[in-house]
């Protein structure tokens, strides 16, 4: 396997810290997004901890630039998973067993050991597969409004599922738009995100749309996220015996932040409390934690949800050293 190549983007971090990498996988090469540790945390201490990040079903590596902000003395490595992101040509087919060879091809070209596992929702399905074929390399699991079975009728139509685990309907995932900045007008009017937009919301909503040419030569902005890729694994989100299983055998320790509202900012979230509650009897290792003041988006995408998810990766790291 070539080794994976670096370069320095563009980025509202510091310039040292982020860097992109392309790693080779099935059928091409992924996307990698890499925020080394602040040089003033490192300084003298022991090697800095690794997170490896999994982004949300729609979502790409940028979602994580809060967290790195919040978590400096960090190691950071996130991947634009396939079908998303700079990773948006990688052919099928899709689905989480496919998500879970690409994170390991990440794993082994980055030689990546005693690993921070966090995921948010598809990420989290994701890195419970990552974590029962490499048990031993992880040291906790960080699950992000995410992980346990979403409850949908048999029925629901593909249009429907996706508008169900994406918040917006999917003529909306496949969206054309006139410029960038019409398109982070969409997500500033979002009731999701109507009070925590900032500059890193900005240079991530940039980061999700590509330019191309329409079919009156005009150019327009569309999702760079692939359609198929995101009705694909929307259907995998939904209870299945695999997913409990993972749950059940996942290695401690095992956390699940759940966010008080949902994709619009309704309460409550996307986990009603009643199947948590079920959930922490069939799973009695899983420590659960509900954040407030957040939804499923900014419990990753404000400060006040990244610093939640520093804090529980950081007293977790802590607490393996005693």
């Amino acid at each position: 396997m070539p080794a994976p190549t670096s370069v320095e983007t563009s980025s509202s971090q510091p310039v040292d810290r982020h860097v992109t990498k392309d790693i080779a996988v099935r059928g091409g090469v992924m996307r990698v997004g890499e925020w080394s540790p602040a040089p003033l945390q490192t300084a003298g201490s022991e090697p800095a901890a690794v997170v490896l990040a999994l982004h949300s079903l729609a979502g790409a590596h940028l979602s994580w630039a809060w967290l790195a902000d919040q978590l400096p003395e960090a190691r950071i490595v996130a991947p634009d998973l396939r079908g998303r992101g700079l990773s948006a040509d990688l052919p099928g087919p899709y689905g989480i067993d496919e998500h879970i060879s690409d994170v390991l091809c990440i794993v082994d070209a980055l030689q990546l050991s005693e690993v921070t596992l966090v995921g948010h929702s598809l990420g989290a399905f994701v890195a419970l597969g990552v974590a029962a074929a490499r048990p031993g390399m992880i040291v906790q699991v960080v699950l992000v409004d995410g992980g346990l079975p979403l409850t949908v009728p048999l029925a629901l139509h593909t249009e429907d599922l996706v508008e169900l685990v994406c918040g917006r309907p999917k003529s909306r995932v496949d969206f054309a738009f006139s410029s960038r900045a019409s398109h982070r007008r969409f997500w500033q009017l979002h009731p999701a995100f109507a009070k925590d937009w900032s500059p890193l919301s900005d240079e991530y909503a940039d980061y999700l749309v590509d330019e191309v040419i329409a079919k009156d030569a005009s150019i327009e902005f569309r999702p760079i996220a692939s359609c198929e890729a995101i009705e694909t694994d929307a259907r995998e989100l939904s209870g299945t015996v695999t997913i409990r299983r993972r749950l059940r055998e996942a290695p401690g320790p095992l956390h699940l932040l759940t966010a008080c509202r949902d994709l619009s900012n309704h309460m409550p979230g996307i986990y009603a409390p009643r199947e948590l509650e079920l959930t922490s009897i069939d799973v009695p290792h899983l420590r659960i934690r509900e954040v407030q003041q957040v939804n499923h988006y900014t419990i990753v995408e404000s400060v006040r949800g990244a610093t939640e998810i520093a804090q529980v990766v950081r007293d977790g790291l802590h607490a393996g050293q005693i």
